[in-house]
Parts: structure tokens; sequence; C-alpha cells
């Protein structure tokens, strides 16, 4: 292939519709079910998240904010509604449910095994050895 935006596009290279996904997560010891919608993580979504972590902003909430949306592609969360604050009027996601929104944000973006596999380079010998502290002491006499 030879490549272009309309090879790209044909093979599927940009961002699709959000996939829709079904969790659990447990609140007040009762199992609660939702559907989410997952967008896949784009080019804009990594560059947003570095310059949050320049400005010590939270990667994960950065994260499920960029990535879970309703149908349509919207974001569902801004950052403050899951780290909490006095203006989203409630404290943090618990953490099960942080856990859950990950999960599925990976799954969705997960690179098929085998695409990213290391070719192996066995590592060769300079055929040099260097000498440790603990070698032995030269017989060489010393000056004194």
């Amino acid at each position: 292939m030879d490549l272009s935006i309309a090879s790209l596009q044909a093979a599927g290279a940009f961002i699709a519709p959000p996939v829709k996904k079904e969790i659990t997560w447990h609140a007040n010891g009762k199992a609660q079910t939702a559907t989410v919608y997952v967008l896949q993580e784009s080019f804009i979504s990594l560059t947003q998240r570095w310059d949050a972590q320049d400005r010590g902003g939270d990667l994960a909430a950065q994260r499920i904010a960029s990535c879970i949306t309703n149908k349509d592609g919207v974001p569902v969360f801004t950052v403050d509604d899951i780290v909490g604050s006095a203006e989203a009027g409630h404290g943090p996601l618990c953490a099960e449910l942080a856990i859950v929104l990950l999960a599925a944000i990976g799954d969705v973006n997960k690179v098929p095994e085998g695409t990213l596999e290391k070719k192996s380079n066995p590592r060769k010998s300079s055929g040099t050895s260097s000498r440790s502290s603990s070698a032995r002491p030269s017989r060489k006499p010393s000056k004194e």
C-alpha cells in the first residue's frame, strides 16, 4: 500500500465511531451495570494527555474524560467529574468504577497480539572483558 490519506481511510486508520460496551461495578454492595461508549484514542487524545502530564494533571482522569462518550461521541465526563471538586458537587469516582472504565478503554484500544513483537537481537560480546575491583592484585613489585 502506498501511504496516502485515501489508503489510510480505506485501511481504517482514522478513529471510528465510539464502541458500545457494557460495564459492571459495585456500589453499596450492589452490582451496577451501565452502557458506555468508548472512543478509540487518537493522536489528539495522546497529545492532550502529554500536555496534562506536563501540567501535573491526572493522566487516568484525562484518559477517562477523553474516551468515555455518549453514542454521538460527546464526552460524558470532565476531569473534574472524575477527580471530584467543589464545582462538580461531589467527590471522586469510586476506584472500582474508574478501573472498569479504564479496562473498557484498554479493551477498545488494545493492539492485536503479535503486532508489537520485538525481534530477538542477541547481545554480542565485544571480545573484551572488564576486570572487577576484586581481581587479583598485580605481582609486579611496588616501587618503595
